[in-house]
């Protein structure tokens, strides 16, 4: 964006961005777009001694109207107009400053666009401390209190011995009362040193004999232990104001949307300069903003196509047309980095506009899209709630977008609720490749739930007494180790007890049993299985109370923690005249 700073001696670094929660991906994307792309999106030209700094209006204003207001708009006919020759956008503003340096208006351009402090230091991407102090008188005239802050305390924690004296010297002569208390604390704690070593101040401030007055008066106070006569501490620095300077440029383009017949020919502050299209609907926008955060916007705005020269996207990914609110949302995630406009009705139309889960940052390529696509599937999760025919239909509209996590989360909960979605015939909607992915996990799950004690199991169904054709089987069950097609006892007039008999190759431990009701057929009730009681055949060879009783309610499967952990070959649920069970798990 800006021309190439002149080489500086070391001392702070442009690079460090103080952290603001929330934003970072914000911070950091704004800064990488200011710092590495050319002309293309600028429509502000600020015009030094030095030369020529290239910027965005908006940003700038929303973020130091007092920079702009300070400067000198160009006439057509000014000289600098003629000499250059990169004027390639219309509407291009030029405005001059005077008495700055091209070096102290890029760090406050990189201040405005993403909070970024200059840090002190050795090595490379390094300002001095002329610079250092050129941007402090910059951020009073301009009035940047908070970057003037941060910088001063930057200053002061990189304080040391050697360069103490030239930054009280400087602070002092460029009236910044905050660094010289600074200073004098510093001093303070160093006096014993600065005492023995006064050639580390008396050269830079034997010019001023008051500062080295106030210098050895406060260091004779503190030596006497009267504290309270030390130099107060400045004022921490204001909350930072990055994400609402952003968010009143989202405003601005939505109060130019609705005013746009009333307001055409006038200037406009914080004006939109772009355009997005979905469908028949028409969103205003700042360049900037958007190519900064997303590399879809960037290379159409950016292109020599269409685009480019009319600063206008069309969007055409999305089958359905999104809701207005929907688009607004995703803007303002592109603007502030909140998710705090995506909600139940619009999360999933926000989806749709980013793209597949597949591509990086989706469609539009943005890249702190996984917090949006985050937020969108919470919100879509929190929309199904319990609801049974939520989940299908969310099954569907995942699947359809590419929202793989999403899609899983979908098929689980579908899988979870099995039994009374195919009950009712709500699996019927499914397509077939989905019906299947469906299946695949419920077989995955109780496969799962199948301890290694099972593998060597036989289960049997037995009624007594036991006369001929008393015993009903409902369904082929006694083939699957799990009984997750199911298997009943029915008795018929004689029969008294019903019972379902678990046998193991040899002894198992057991602490839990999990009992289930059909899953498959749905021929029976959780009421066929109340009231059974469990079994377990001793070392005589006796069937013996286990102390537990069944009870499942109107529930699909229950975990029963035994009293206590049983030894055993062999278990056994009883119960009178009739049994019924889709799953029975032992662990």
């Amino acid at each position: 964006m800006a021309l190439p700073l002149p080489e500086q001696r070391p001392g702070f670094r442009l690079g460090s961005v103080i952290p603001l929660r929330g934003a970072d991906s914000l911070r950091r994307e704004l800064l990488t777009f200011y710092d590495k792309h050319d002309d293309a999106f600028a429509d502000l030209i600020i015009h030094l001694n030095e030369g020529a700094v290239f910027a965005n209006a908006a940003i700038v204003e929303a973020r130091m109207p007092a920079l702009l207001l300070s400067a000198e708009a160009l006439g057509e006919a000014d000289p600098a107009l003629v000499l250059d020759d990169r004027n390639r956008r219309s509407g291009l503003r030029h405005v001059r400053l005077c008495g700055l340096s091209r070096a102290t208006l890029h760090l406050l351009l990189r201040w405005a666009y993403a909070e970024a402090v200059p840090s002190f230091g050795e090595g490379e991407d390094t300002v001095s401390l002329d610079v250092a102090f050129d941007l402090l008188e910059a951020c009073r005239k301009f009035e940047v209190e908070r970057l003037a802050t941060l910088l001063r305390e930057t200053l002061l924690e990189s304080l040391d011995l050697p360069r103490f004296a030239s930054v009280l010297r400087e602070s002092h002569l460029r009236h910044l009362p905050g660094l010289k208390q600074g200073c004098m604390r510093f001093a303070l704690h160093n006096f014993d040193q600065l005492v023995e070593r006064p050639e580390l101040f008396v050269k830079d401030l034997s010019e001023l004999p008051e500062v080295v007055s106030d210098l050895f008066r406060l260091g004779r106070v503190w030596k006497d232990a009267e504290t309270s006569a030390q130099p107060s501490r400045p004022a921490p620095a204001v909350p930072s104001t990055l994400v609402s300077d952003l968010s009143r440029l989202f405003d601005a383009a939505r109060e130019e949307e609705r005013d746009a017949e009333e307001s055409r020919g006038r200037e406009k502050r914080l004006a939109p300069d772009c355009r997005v299209v979905l469908g028949e609907d028409m969103y205003l926008a700042h360049s900037a903003i958007l190519a900064a955060r997303s590399d879809f916007f960037k290379a159409a705005f950016s292109s020599e196509m269409l685009e480019r020269s009319s600063l206008m996207v069309t969007l055409h990914h999305c089958n359905d047309r999104p809701r207005r609110e929907s688009m607004l949302a995703l803007l303002y995630f592109l603007y502030t980095g909140k998710t705090s406009k995506i909600n139940d009705s619009n999360a999933l139309d926000v989806l749709s506009l980013l793209g597949a889960e597949g591509d990086a940052g989706g469609y539009l390529q943005m890249h702190d899209g996984q917090t949006l696509r985050c937020a969108c599937e919470a919100a879509a999760k929190h929309a199904a709630g319990e609801d049974e025919d939520g989940f299908i239909n969310l099954l569907l509209e995942a699947d359809e977008l590419g929202a793989t996590r999403l899609k899983k989360w979908a098929i689980r909960m579908t899988v979870h609720h099995f039994k009374d979605l195919a009950r009712r015939g709500d699996l019927a909607v499914l397509p077939a490749e989905l019906l299947k992915e469906v299946f695949q996990e419920v077989a995955i799950v109780y496969d799962r739930v199948l301890p290694s004690a099972a593998k060597g199991m036989r289960w049997e169904l037995t009624l007594l007494p036991k006369p001929e054709k008393c015993l009903e089987n409902t369904a082929e069950a006694l083939t699957s180790p799990d009984l997750s097609s199911s298997a009943g006892a029915c008795g018929t007039s004689g029969c008294f007890r019903a019972a379902l008999v678990a046998t193991f190759e040899q002894p198992v431990r057991v602490r839990r049993i999990r009992v289930g009701v059909d899953l498959a057929k749905g021929d029976f009730d959780a009421a066929t299985a109340n009231d059974a009681k469990l079994q377990y055949l001793n070392t005589t060879g006796v069937w013996q109370d286990g102390n537990v009783r069944v009870v499942i309610g109107d529930r699909l499967v229950r975990d029963i923690e035994l009293p206590e952990e049983l030894v055993a070959p062999a278990f056994r649920l009883v119960r009178h005249q009739r049994i019924a069970l889709g799953l029975l798990v032992f662990e």
